[in-house]
């Protein structure tokens, strides 16, 4: 049997994990601004001001990256040694721990219990730099390397369509009395319970070569070092920091904007986050297939950065929902074009046998921005709604700057 053969099996098994994995992520995302910002719930008391309210609902924000940016780096080491269906198995049991701990906290009014379980939900999310190594194992070259990094961007963009669809319905009792804030959280624990059993019985091992294993416990700390090593490696993080930076600055606290200015409900905000996936998910294809064509990505990129800077400045100031969503949508498009550019050129960097390491690298990086944004957006927004924003548009401006240094031979397909 040829090695096409043989690695064209898991490629369907392993989108179906990336979607499963991004549905049981996304399907919180509208029930966090409600449940820290409005005066309804019952988790915070009603006495506790809004600028803590603000700043606690930044630290949540941050609980889940956190646990990534510590533990992605040793997932990926230990995909890249002990093989993906091991590494798989284990983030997704995490997973479920997670899930029930944050929905036990809800359920029972523990704020602590639901920041542990956020943060051990978001150790086994982990699983993500071990799905993009697996695209990478079943890469045949550059092209289909690039081709499968955008399809996962797009079932990405799809998992937020029906995601925060969903946790937003399920988590709205107006619609069905028995549905609350902790309901999705249950959900998402029966779809990685799901997924478990999809990767046990269907997912066939794309590692060819195991080694030893090595733990290193601050492996993300030297991921960033490590990455800051060599000028043009350098410079190459630096835009992806920027841009993730800009990206969850913007997408993090948009719901918080929408509680704020909009009085939204979960469900408004779950029916809002599903039209946006929607968009990333044009964006990515739109934007793939206009670089098969004209082969100018680093332009593009750039191009790209600087409108998503104009767009995400301009977010909070409509009055009129209409005209909030049309801003927004058009920051959403850029984003989702921009990111599967940049991972791709990150995994171009690297040699077949160190994709986990390089893509655990690129996770660590990612995670720091995902950390580092709702740490300083959390204060940001108990002083002013507009600042989040700002500060979103000045990094994706840094990272537009930093690009125009680097060889535009990294993003030639």
């Amino acid at each position: 049997m040829s090695k096409r053969k043989i690695k064209k099996f898991p490629f369907f098994v392993i989108l179906l994990t990336f979607a499963l994995s991004s549905l049981s992520a996304t399907i919180v995302f509208p029930i966090i601004a409600p449940l820290f910002l409005s005066g309804s719930t019952v988790i915070i008391r009603p006495e506790i001001p809004e600028s803590i309210r603000a700043i606690l609902f930044g630290m949540f924000l941050m609980s889940y990256p956190l646990a990534q940016f510590l533990f992605a780096p040793l997932i990926g080491d230990y995909s890249d040694r002990a093989g993906r269906k091991k590494a798989f198995s284990i983030t997704l049991v995490l997973e479920i721990i997670g899930y029930v701990l944050s929905g036990a906290g809800i359920q029972y009014h523990h704020l602590s219990l639901l920041f542990l379980g956020r943060f051990i939900t978001g150790l086994g999310a982990a699983n993500f730099s071990v799905c993009l190594a697996t695209l990478a194992d079943i890469s045949y070259d550059e092209k289909s390397r690039a081709r499968y990094f955008s399809y996962g961007s797009a079932i990405a963009g799809v998992m937020f369509v029906f995601g925060p669809f969903i946790g937003g319905r399920l988590s709205d009792p107006t619609i069905y009395p028995l549905f609350n804030f902790a309901f999705p959280l249950w959900v998402g624990a029966g779809l990685t319970l799901l997924n478990i059993i999809l990767i046990y019985f269907f997912f066939k091992e794309t590692l060819c070569k195991k080694e030893g294993l090595t733990v290193d416990p601050i492996k993300a700390l030297h991921n960033v070092e490590s990455a800051f090593k060599f000028d043009t490696i350098r410079i190459l993080y630096g835009i992806f920091f920027f841009f993730l930076f800009a990206w969850n600055m913007l997408y993090q606290f948009l719901p918080a904007l929408l509680v704020e200015e909009f009085n939204a409900r979960s469900s408004l905000i779950g029916d809002l986050s599903a039209l946006m996936g929607i968009v990333w998910f044009v964006g990515t294809l739109t934007i793939s297939i206009f670089l098969k064509r004209i082969n100018q990505q680093k332009n593009i990129l750039i191009l790209s950065l600087i409108l998503f800077a104009l767009t995400a400045i301009f977010i909070p100031y409509p009055d009129k929902l209409f005209f909030f969503v049309a801003i927004t949508g058009v920051s959403v498009f850029l984003a989702g074009g921009i990111w599967p550019i940049l991972v791709g050129a990150i995994s171009r960097t690297t040699d077949p046998g160190s994709q986990g390491k390089a893509l655990g690298i690129s996770q660590s990086i990612q995670s720091l921005s995902m950390v580092l944004a709702p740490f300083f957006g959390g204060f940001f927004l108990q002083a002013h709604s507009k600042i989040p924003f700002m500060f979103s548009s000045f990094a994706a401006l840094i990272a537009a700057g930093l690009l125009l240094k680097l060889k535009s031979s990294f993003f030639k397909l």
